[in-house]
């Protein structure tokens, strides 16, 4: 008898422990990371670097602290001109194709971080891209 109660004791417990574990692990849902986009104004139209060419850029940067916006509101006019200077520095052939376009992505994402004082740009889109 005292068997049978320690048994049934341990299934109670062994249930209990199972149940809890595929609850949270299976039940929860991921929370929902949410994106902001913070355009820092007209597009960019400048000449390239040793070409009769130029460029016409629009850009848009991603956070995902709302706060932040505040802050690039705050520094737009360094930002717009850290951007202006990347492309400046860059020539056709270095925004050729998407690898090109990739590493634009980043050298811009970095500049602005650096002026932020930290990682706060989570991506760089662009919602225009002309070359001539």
């Amino acid at each position: 008898m005292k068997n049978n109660i320690i048994i049934i004791i341990l299934l109670v417990i062994i249930i209990a422990f199972g149940s809890a574990f595929f609850y949270f692990n299976y039940n929860s849902k991921p929370a929902k990371i949410v994106y902001y986009n913070y355009s820092p104004g007209d597009e960019f139209v400048t000449n390239l670097k040793g070409d009769d060419k130029f460029i016409k850029a629009g850009v848009e940067l991603e956070v995902y602290d709302k706060n932040v916006l505040n802050e690039l509101k705050d520094q737009n006019p360094k930002i717009r001109d850290a951007i202006l200077q990347i492309l400046r520095n860059k020539t056709a052939q270095d925004l050729e194709g998407s690898a090109g376009q990739s590493k634009l992505q980043n050298e811009i994402k970095n500049e602005i971080n650096k002026i932020l004082g930290a990682d706060k740009i989570t991506n760089v889109y662009f919602d225009d891209f002309i070359v001539q």
